[in-house]
């Protein structure tokens, strides 16, 4: 069946269970489209777990709404890794989960286990989102971060959901630890005509890159 991306991506379909990076330079729109991805599903009546690293929840509300609207329907949820470590006093609700730090890869690994599970008995398509892996890698062992993103692709794949996973590949060393996890790749770069993208490692040979 697959997942339709065809108003964001220039491919027909995402297969299921595809776990995907969204990398490239600093400042080429890497959150906001992957991002815009997830909301996308949502707006198809697809579930949503996101893990916002950079972003908090209200953020994401405010930059996702069919994510949002999700979230509220009780067929999404957001694992908060910003909230809190600015210093906000709030509580878990059923599907919104807060952690002290994106460092803490052991409380985001039970929150976000958590949320699988409810949410795997309630939608049977979903959207996972890791908005964004250079910041996790910025405060916790990359070897932590690794074991994480392995587990819950192991998930995706097993649920056949769709996974995407933000990082800046202005740092080559990251990129090649973490690739292997990945099925393919949407690239991104800012070219003389605004920002554009690709996608490679799903077909044969990379897309031509477009506009976005």
């Amino acid at each position: 069946m697959g997942y339709d991306v065809g108003e964001v991506l220039p491919v027909d379909g995402i297969p299921d269970g595809a776990n995907l990076l969204v990398g490239g330079p600093s400042m080429t729109g890497k959150r906001r489209l992957a991002l815009s991805l997830l909301d996308d599903g949502c707006e198809r009546g697809e579930g949503a777990v996101v893990v916002g690293t950079h972003e908090s929840t209200d953020r994401i509300r405010e930059r996702a709404p069919n994510v949002s609207a999700q979230v509220d329907a009780g067929r999404a949820g957001v694992v908060d890794c910003v909230t809190r470590q600015r210093g906000n006093r709030v509580g878990d609700e059923e599907l919104v989960k807060y952690v002290s730090s994106p460092g803490d890869v052991t409380d985001v690994g039970i929150r976000l286990g958590g949320l699988f599970q409810v949410l795997e008995e309630r939608v049977d398509r979903a959207r996972f989102g890791v908005s964004t892996v250079s910041t996790m890698l910025m405060y916790a062992d990359p070897r932590r971060v690794y074991r994480l993103l392995h587990v819950f692709n192991g998930h995706v794949d097993r649920l056949d959901w769709m996974s995407l996973a933000v990082l800046d590949t202005s740092n080559r060393e990251p990129f090649d630890t973490l690739a292997p996890l990945y099925d393919g790749m949407v690239q991104t770069r800012s070219g003389d005509d605004g920002r554009e993208l690709r996608v490679v490692g799903l077909d044969s040979k990379p897309t031509a890159w477009v506009p976005y």
